[in-house]
């Protein structure tokens, strides 16, 4: 297949430092941004811009982090993972400020969203009837996991 020949597998391991280092950032940034940009007159001389870096430390988990982890096109449990995570990070990064204003815990939150994910995907495991399709899922269900898909090749017609 095309995209096989192109998609290596040095690339794969790319995107997961970037999930790591962006990890490692985006919980500075939640936490203590003044550690990264303490240093700059833009930092200390604009009025809530260490909120608006925390902020963007949180919301780093549906901006980069989990995308880098779907970059590696995984399959099977792990991309069941991912579309979870994917969906379930935006919701805690707008509906978490609701309940608490620190920044920190929100970035564990949306952690414990994506390990959550994976406890859970790893756990339910993949049915042989479930496949592709996901044969059990309902209509509203399998609609958003295809949504998910755009541009991984599906749309052009590979779709089974």
């Amino acid at each position: 297949m095309e995209r096989r020949s192109v998609f290596r597998g040095w690339l794969k391991n790319v995107f997961l430092g970037q999930a790591v280092l962006s990890m490692a950032l985006s919980f500075v940034m939640a936490t203590h941004p003044d550690v990264l940009f303490g240093s700059f007159d833009w930092f200390n001389n604009v009025s809530n811009m260490d909120t608006s870096i925390k902020v963007l430390g949180f919301w780093w988990w549906w901006l980069f982090i989990v995308p880098s982890l779907r970059s590696r096109r995984p399959t099977g449990m792990e991309k069941k993972a991912l579309d979870i995570a994917f969906l379930g990070t935006p919701l805690i990064s707008l509906l978490s400020p609701v309940v608490t204003k620190d920044t920190g815990l929100i970035w564990v939150a949306n952690f414990m969203v994506v390990a959550g994910a994976y406890g859970f995907a790893f756990a339910v495991g993949e049915d042989e009837d479930d496949g592709e399709d996901g044969g059990k899922d309902p209509a509203w269900l399998k609609f958003i996991y295809k949504s998910l898909d755009f541009g991984s090749g599906r749309e052009r017609g590979a779709r089974r």
